[in-house]
């Protein structure tokens, strides 16, 4: 970023008068900067900075209704958020394939083709690729344990219960205290 020459009061007053006759009272802030950018780019890009404008732009009551004076990144910011695309007028982007060229040009008064999309072949009626048609299929994986397999240990669910007792011997019988 360059630096810019401090202005004075007097350099501000006169970058003020520029946009007095711009800014009618009640006009919204983001509209008004979209319709003005390129004047305030055109300045900055000369010998204003953005905190000169900014001083500018709050002298004359151009602010938010906040009131809150302009500082040079603020004003950088909602000139750049001014200036994106809204989301419902945001122009869409035709495919390449899609575009006419000038060699399909269409007399004037005729219903154009090329606004229509081209149709797809149908996927069904096309043969599918040996290599599509050729991959092994496989059976979702489980970690449930089917019930028809037998115990890890090769024993049944009874003889597993069993088999404490069945190694450790049955259990000695309690006194009585």
């Amino acid at each position: 970023m360059s630096l810019k020459r401090r202005p004075t009061d007097a350099d501000i007053e006169a970058l003020a008068e520029i946009f007095r006759p711009l800014w009618r009272e009640g006009d919204i802030m983001r509209p008004w900067l979209r319709q003005h950018h390129e004047l305030l780019r055109s300045l900055v890009h000369g010998e204003w900075s953005w905190a000169a404008v900014g001083a500018a732009l709050t002298k004359v009551g151009i602010t938010y209704r906040t009131g809150t004076p302009w500082t040079d990144k603020r004003l950088r910011s909602e000139l750049s958020r001014a200036l994106m695309p809204l989301k419902g007028y945001r122009q869409r982007q035709l495919k390449p394939e899609a575009q006419p060229t000038a060699q399909t040009a269409i007399p004037p008064g005729t219903v154009a083709q090329a606004d229509l999309p081209p149709i797809q072949p149908s996927a069904l009626s096309m043969p599918a690729p040996q290599s599509v048609a050729a991959a092994p299929r496989f059976k979702p994986a489980s970690f449930r344990i089917p019930e028809s397999s037998p115990a890890p240990g090769g024993s049944t669910p009874a003889e597993a219960a069993h088999t404490p007792r069945l190694t450790f011997g049955p259990s000695e019988p309690k006194e009585p205290s």
